[in-house]
């Protein structure tokens, strides 16, 4: 299979299982064939020694953000969860690790498929992510990772360099906000993978494109038609997020925009 573009996402995308000591010897063929991963950790521990699941975990959660593609940490996450409507402390240093390893999402299974407590078992993933991304946040913690460069062509290239500025811009300015307006969803991805300690609003005019990025880390999107006039599309989101409650006037944000090739760095009117 050939390796993904972000055209072929629009349709139909393709999300590879690792649970296998086989997959983890090809893992990165594996994910540049697939258009992202699953950690499957039950699956995996019953294949390798239960001590090395932590470890390809984190593997296989870096392998797919270096090749900007995202990644689910699914399987046990609150196993206890399923009989008990609290967790326990270990399962939440558990869910702690992988969104601290920057996983774009995390998932459970037994939990909310056949558990007692479905609406808490959520209830709780949600807030331990949210306290971990906050204390990141606060500690200031910019990840030192090399991303290596994964476009295939120049303007491709061009694109990348745009998003690897604006999340360095975004985090050394202390932005509130970043602006992707994008048709292929590509732009938006590249920004979610370089992980700013803002979040990212991203607006399409393609439902599917819309879905898709909802997977990935930190991307707020909406459907949206725009224009070639950048003022005109930004006057609309700004009151869009207003009327939401998600930005307010003053904040300082960043635009971006794949059709322009464009940055802008604003206050909110």
């Amino acid at each position: 299979m050939a390796p993904s573009t972000p055209d072929a996402m629009q349709s139909h995308a393709v999300l590879a299982k690792i649970e296998s000591a086989d997959s983890l010897k090809n893992l990165e063929a594996i994910i540049l064939a697939s258009d992202g991963a699953m950690v499957a950790r039950g699956d995996m521990g019953a294949q390798i020694p239960l001590e090395e699941v932590p470890s390809s975990q984190q593997r296989i959660v870096k392998t797919c953000r270096q090749l900007n593609k995202p990644v689910i940490v699914a399987s046990q996450l609150l196993d206890s969860m399923i009989e008990y409507p609290t967790p326990t402390r270990a399962e939440v240093a558990d869910v702690s690790e992988a969104v601290r390893q920057r996983a774009d999402a995390l998932m459970l299974s037994g939990e909310s498929a056949m558990g007692q407590y479905p609406d808490k078992a959520l209830a709780v993933l949600r807030s331990v992510s949210l306290r971990i991304e906050r204390w990141w946040r606060e500690e200031k913690r910019h990840e030192a990772m090399e991303l290596p460069i994964v476009a295939n062509s120049f303007s491709d290239k061009i694109i990348e360099e745009i998003c690897n500025s604006a999340a360095k811009m975004a985090n050394n300015l202390g932005v509130d906000a970043v602006f992707v307006f994008t048709t292929t969803g590509h732009m938006a991805s590249l920004l979610s993978r370089c992980r700013p300690d803002c979040p990212i609003f991203a607006f399409t005019s393609s439902t599917s494109v819309r879905r898709r990025l909802n997977l990935q880390w930190g991307l707020i999107p909406f459907r949206l038609s725009f224009s070639g006039d950048m003022e005109s599309n930004l006057n609309r989101t700004f009151a869009l997020l207003k009327a939401r409650g998600m930005i307010q006037s003053g904040d300082l944000v960043i635009a971006l925009s794949d059709q322009l090739l464009s940055i802008q760095v604003m206050n909110v009117p």
